[in-house]
């Protein structure tokens, strides 16, 4: 059990660095086919801020559950 939460808590470090990445840096190319919407006008900077809200909602989510594991 220690691996998986291990394992979870690394992944969930991933989403931090995209979701801090994608929120604060504004780096939209993480986001698959984002520019591409963007210039088309279907999604807008709203969406991504979004999703680097979910991003960083899913690292909480995997740190409290490898926390909760690891006791």
């Amino acid at each position: 059990m220690k691996v998986f939460a291990l394992m979870l808590a690394l992944t969930g470090l991933v989403f931090l660095f995209f979701g801090y990445k994608i929120y604060f840096k504004k780096s939209y190319d993480l986001i698959n086919g984002f520019e591409k919407d963007y210039k088309k006008g279907l999604k807008d900077e709203n969406y991504a801020i979004r999703v680097g809200k979910i991003y960083f909602l899913i690292f909480i989510a995997m740190e409290i559950l490898a926390i909760y594991i690891l006791s």
